[in-house]
């Protein structure tokens, strides 16, 4: 049982560290994007409805977070990945158990976020690796960076969501169990609202493009 479970969340974080690349290393292919990913890691999980529910809500609420040029934001796949992973895992089908996925996955992604800028610095040595080679007539160097690049972003995403789902899952299980009733039945309540306060949210970003202030 144990392999089992182990051999699950390899394979489910190797899932999620291509989804990750997939925003700013690789593809842009938007399956970065929650309302994407959450649905696919609810699928293998055997609840897509729960992974289609926390999507919605966390590209609503998050829909304007988009990594360009030097700015890193949020990484809301993270967000959508681990709380959809921990429902599935934990408490099937309990609407509870989604929100407070969603609050707890939150400090996941900022801390990713500071992983994020330390892997950049450790990608502009990289950077000057190559450029260092080609003065030196050594181009195959541009290849190998863009290798070494691509293969250290899917490691480090790789490796912080075996981290999390399991970490963060104990924490998450523990947690939730000595949750006080009112508080569940706030979440429960959340659940439903949420969806409302990102369609507002949606509307806000909206009404920041210039067609639409004219």
């Amino acid at each position: 049982m144990k392999k089992y479970v182990t051999r699950s969340i390899v394979f489910l974080a190797f899932i999620s560290a291509l989804c990750s690349a997939d925003a700013v290393a690789i593809g842009q292919f938007m399956v970065c994007r929650p309302i994407f990913c959450a649905p696919l890691i609810g699928f293998l999980m055997g609840d897509i409805g729960a992974g289609v529910w926390i999507g919605m809500i966390t590209e609503m609420i998050w829909i304007n977070t988009v990594p360009i040029g030097v700015n890193v934001p949020v990484d809301v796949s993270i967000v959508s990945i681990l709380s959809t992973f921990w429902m599935c895992k934990y408490f099937t089908g309990l609407c509870e158990s989604g929100i407070w996925g969603l609050i707890l996955a939150v400090p996941f992604a900022y801390l990713y976020r500071v992983i994020s800028v330390f892997r950049r610095n450790f990608n502009t040595r990289i950077m000057h690796w190559v450029e260092r080679g080609i003065r030196n007539g050594k181009y195959k160097r541009v290849d190998t960076g863009i290798i070494a690049g691509l293969f250290f972003f899917v490691a480090k995403a790789f490796l912080f969501y075996v981290f999390s789902m399991f970490v963060g899952g104990r924490i998450y299980e523990l947690v939730y169990q000595k949750l006080p009733l009112f508080v569940l039945e706030g979440f429960y309540k959340a659940w439903y609202l949420l969806p409302i306060c990102g369609f507002g949210a949606v509307i806000c970003n909206f009404r920041k493009t210039p067609f639409l202030r004219r």
